[in-house]
């Protein structure tokens, strides 16, 4: 029965307090499930740093261990490259510097590379698309509250549409929450205000306490004021070409993008994989929510019915 490394007690703390079964912790890491109990007997409640100083001074581990494990290499590479998450969320759920996870990306020992990492940038400005028509009409942002900027107020959502490139066809409709970040995504067939107002409609009268709607000047929202009557919410509009304007809708519709990328038609996105993906995104721990997942904390604001 070999002693566990230092990462190996780390992935055993963290799956303990998801509520992992012994089995369940021994399959993750390939050992024996009477290595992990023993493991985890050794300190009450468990604490990983606590159990490897203890392993140290009972001098149960022999010569120098590989700070990058092969559970560990898994981890990141599920987490990173598949999940899409930061490294900052990984190393903070598994207790570990998130400099390290960078060091090993490029040293090549991940299969994560540098050029699949989230982007954080915003663009200032973005090119406008020639068959794109846009309208002069609607509340500007400018007459929007200044509190909302603060995101302090639940209730204020960002809305936009997304495309496989240029092509005309069926579109993404991105729906963000600005104090929680739910992005909720969902399929409409036609990029027109017949075809989009519904779907807003629809999904805002289930949200009793929604208090504005932020969108660019596309013609899928020009039935705007069909919007506010109905729902009885402002819709602001931004300015042209100014996606920082939505800053927190825009940087999640690029999240989106690492998994429908510009060049895949949205008629090949099925509502199962589109459920993964609201998942994915809203069930991800994070720094700026105080490692909360946006969806627990929309939860909490959100008042439906």
């Amino acid at each position: 029965m070999s002693s566990l490394s230092s990462d190996e007690r780390t992935v055993v703390q963290t799956l303990l307090e998801l509520n992992f079964s012994i089995r369940g912790i021994a399959r993750f890491l390939n050992r024996s499930p009477a290595t992990i109990s023993v493991e985890i007997r050794q300190v009450t409640p468990y604490n990983a740093k606590q159990a490897h100083q203890l392993a140290l001074d009972k001098r149960h581990i022999r010569g120098r261990h590989s700070t990058l494990t092969a559970d560990i290499a898994v981890f990141l590479n599920q987490h990173i490259g598949v999940l899409k998450w930061s490294p900052e969320t990984a190393a903070h759920v598994l207790d570990i510097p998130f400099k390290n996870i960078y060091n090993w990306i490029n040293h090549g020992l991940l299969k994560v590379k540098c050029s699949d990492l989230p982007d954080k940038g915003i663009r200032q400005k973005r090119q406008a698309d020639g068959r794109r028509q846009v309208f002069i009409h609607g509340r500007s942002i400018e007459s929007r509250p200044a509190s909302v900027t603060t995101r302090q107020e639940f209730g204020h959502f960002e809305v936009d549409t997304m495309q496989s490139g240029k092509q005309r066809g069926d579109v993404l409709v991105t729906i963000t929450e600005r104090l929680s970040g739910q992005h909720i995504v969902r399929h409409v067939s036609g990029r027109n205000s017949r075809a989009v107002t519904p779907i807003l409609i629809n999904f805002f009268n289930e949200i009793s306490n929604a208090k504005s709607i932020t969108v660019d000047r596309g013609r899928e929202f020009a039935k705007y004021d069909e919007i506010e009557k109905t729902l009885g919410l402002p819709v602001y509009f931004a300015h042209p070409y100014s996606p920082e304007e939505r800053g927190s809708n825009e940087l999640l519709n690029r999240y989106v993008r690492r998994f429908i990328p510009k060049k895949r038609k949205i008629e090949t996105v099925g509502n199962k994989e589109l459920d993964q993906i609201n998942h994915w995104i809203n069930s991800r721990p994070m720094k700026t929510l105080n490692w909360q997942s946006p969806r627990k904390v929309f939860q909490q604001f959100a008042v439906f019915g």
